[in-house]
């Protein structure tokens, strides 16, 4: 990489803007999440459960429907980050690959949901099992009770991390 655009200044703050509280929550979190968010991770989850395409979207997306069961493509595309076109083109390829089966939306006689076939559920049940020697890998000096506490914890965040959010989009 080149050194031409270097700034000189002597002065500048090399250091993060959070401290350096071992204990920090939004550290913890972000760490987490930048672990489990990673590409390095991603692919060796499509690896180990033998993802049958090369292709990130598509796991995300098998990957989302593994956790919550089956979804309108608006919320898959506002899950994951991505534009309505192209969760269309994505959920296109994954039908054609027999990943994924669009079914009517039984609430809604236009709407549609993007659900796990039969292929599709098997390899999100692998992914799972990834998850779930991921976690007993990094769980493992941990004691039941410790592990029982942080499940606990974790619930609680993510629910009241929801109730928050919904709240946030109904005042919006």
């Amino acid at each position: 990489m080149a050194r031409g655009d270097l700034d000189s200044d002597a002065s500048a703050d090399l250091s993060p803007v959070i401290g350096a509280d071992p204990l920090d929550l939004r550290l913890s979190l972000a760490s987490i999440v930048h672990w489990a968010d990673s590409t390095a991770v991603r692919r060796d989850v499509m690896a180990r459960v033998a993802f049958p395409i090369d292709g990130m979207g598509m796991f995300l997306v098998v990957n989302q429907l593994s956790y919550n069961g089956a979804m309108r493509p608006v919320e898959l595309s506002l899950a994951l980050g991505m534009t309505a076109t192209n969760m269309s083109k994505i959920v296109g390829r994954l039908v054609q690959a027999g990943l994924v089966v669009r079914v009517p939306a039984p609430d809604d006689d236009r709407g549609v949901l993007v659900a796990l076939s039969d292929e599709g559920r098997a390899i999100g049940e692998r992914i799972m099992a990834v998850a779930d020697a991921n976690l007993r890998l990094v769980l493992s000096d941990w004691s039941p009770a410790e592990v029982e506490e942080l499940r606990r914890t974790m619930a609680r965040l993510a629910r009241v991390h929801r109730t928050v959010s919904e709240r946030r989009a109904a005042s919006a």
